[in-house]
Order: C-alpha cells, then sequence, then structure tokens
C-alpha cells in the first residue's frame, strides 16, 4: 500500500489504514532488515516516523489534542533513538561533497582531515543493537493502539482544514525567513512545516493525481533544499564549537566554513524561489481549490 488515503473508503478507516501499514512497515524494517542492512532500517524506519506524525497532524482539528500529542512524542521518540549513527554519516558525506564542490577554496588536505574526523564519528557511534528492540517493541505497541483511535470524528473536511493548518504555519515561516535571512533555526523550522505539506498533499493525491502530484514535487525539492541548508549548518557549527569535531582537526578551517556559507546561500536562493511560488496563494484560496478537488 503506498501512502495515500483512500478516497473511496469513509475518511476514519482511510486514515486507520495509512496509519497501521506505516507503522508496521516501520516494524518490519527493524526485523527483517536491520540485522544485515541498519543503516536502511534507520532510514525505512525514520521515514515512517515523519510520514505518521503528518499524518497526525493533518487530523488535528477532529481529534483529542492529548492523543496527538503523545502519540507523536512517542513516534518521535522512536525515530529519534535510532538516529545517531545515521547523523554523523550525514555530515561525512556532506564533507566529502563540499570537498568536490569547494576545488581551490582550501587545501585538499584539510577537507580530507575533516571528512576523516566526520567519518571516525561514524564508526565510533556503535551499532545499533541495543536500540533496536526497544524501538521495535514501542513499535509493536503503536500497531496496536492504532485500532483504539478515537477517529469517528474524522471527515473530508477534516483533511481539508488540517492541510490548511499546515499551508499557513508553512507560509507564516517563510515570512519569518524573509525578515530573518540565513538563520537556521527559522529555516530549519520552515523545513518541517514543508514536510509536513508534503507527506499531506501525497497523502490526499488521489483528489487530482497529476496536479497533487506536481505540487508534491515542488514541496519535495524544496524541503531537500532546506534539508540540506540545515546539515550544512550543523557541519559548520561542528567545526567551530569548541568541543566540536573542527577541535581535533590541525588545519585551518576558516576556508571550508566559507564554502559552507557559500553553499548554503545558493540553496537558500532556491529555496526561496520555490518558497515563492509553492506559498503564493492566501490559506483561505489554498483551503478553497482542495476541498473543491475533493468535492470533484
Amino acid at each position: 500500500m503506498s501512502y495515500r488515503l483512500s478516497l473511496e473508503s469513509p475518511a476514519p478507516d482511510a486514515v486507520r489504514a495509512v496509519a497501521r501499514e506505516r507503522a508496521e512497515h516501520a516494524l518490519r524494517a527493524l526485523r527483517e532488515t536491520a540485522p544485515g542492512d541498519p543503516a536502511t532500517a534507520v532510514h525505512d524506519v525514520r521515514k515512517d516516523a515523519k510520514k505518521l506524525r503528518a499524518l497526525l497532524r493533518l487530523l488535528q482539528p477532529a481529534i483529542d489534542p492529548r492523543l496527538r500529542r503523545s502519540e507523536n512524542r512517542e513516534i518521535a521518540h522512536i525515530a529519534r533513538q535510532l538516529s545517531g549513527s545515521r547523523d554523523a554519516d550525514v555530515l561525512a558525506g556532506l564533507a566529502a561533497d563540499l570537498r568536490e564542490r569547494a576545488v581551490g577554496q582550501a587545501p585538499e588536505t584539510t577537507f580530507v582531515a575533516v571528512h576523516d574526523a566526520l567519518a571516525a564519528r561514524v564508526d565510533g557511534t556503535g551499532g545499533l543493537d541495543g536500540q533496536v528492540p526497544a524501538a521495535a517493541a514501542q513499535l509493536e505497541a503503536l500497531v496496536a493502539r492504532i485500532d483504539a483511535w478515537p477517529l469517528d470524528d474524522v471527515r473530508r473536511g477534516t483533511l481539508i482544514a488540517g492541510l490548511e493548518r499546515s499551508y499557513r504555519r508553512g507560509r507564516d515561516e517563510l515570512a519569518r525567513v524573509r525578515r530573518r535571512p540565513g538563520d537556521p533555526e527559522r529555516l530549519h523550522e520552515w523545513r518541517k512545516r514543508v514536510k509536513d505539506l508534503w507527506y499531506q498533499q501525497r497523502l490526499l493525491r488521489d483528489a487530482w493525481p497529476g496536479v497533487m502530484k506536481a505540487q508534491a514535487a515542488e514541496l519535495d525539492e524544496l524541503g531537500e533544499l532546506l534539508g540540506d541548508d540545515h546539515d550544512l549548518a550543523v557541519l559548520r557549527d561542528e567545526l567551530t564549537a569548541p568541543d566540536g569535531v573542527g577541535a581535533g582537526i590541525a588545519a585551518d578551517l576558516e576556508p571550508v566554513v566559507a564554502a559552507i556559507e557559500d553553499r548554503r546561500a545558493e540553496l537558500q536562493d532556491r529555496a526561496l524561489a520555490i518558497g515563492a511560488r509553492v506559498y503564493a496563494e492566501k490559506p483561505g484560496a489554498f483551503a478553497c481549490r482542495h476541498s473543491a478537488y475533493l468535492r470533484a
């Protein structure tokens, strides 16, 4: 089953089916994939966790806020306890990519030293043997709870209201980014809202597949740009913080930091250009348009 709501089923049944399928998929990844390919298993679980959290946010107008917050925290915790080695690996990959992009901005030996220091941190994060059983048990409990989620009040109007809320929040974050350009915190918050809307438009794409898939593709690209920017900001902090990985590198890291900022500026320019199109409508107009798609 793909990540989409069946518009031919009652909304509560469609929501429950997607939630159960994502939780079970994550559980299978830990049971079947993690022993031989832990990196793939972690990637799958983290993606499924994001999809589940986006689904919960879509339902916000019609479910108990205490339930939503509780499940959201639990799902986030499952993903977070598996993420340490993945995050370190991303930074090592970024350093390698930066080395290719910033030829001539710093000695190659400096980029190699940065990459090697980060790669050593990946090796030092250890395996997932201790985390997998706990995460699997938590996912099993989640699968059992989904059948008891009180979804009787979920209607198609709920989905549109939730979609409008995500769109409005993303539009508001874009405005904050424009007021504080380059601020990593604001850009990261905008990325979260972009990801919510991306997942939610995928959930509703059967309303008009061609249009919804095109909109989702723009959001996907925007989210990737903002994700790369965030990872580069984390890498910069690792290289400049007194207790970061840069403290152990015997080389001048200023040219590397400058290359990071140049790349971030490029990514942000592209993100703002796409964001201006994605969030061009007023939230009410956006909601009316998508409501019309569902009615049709």
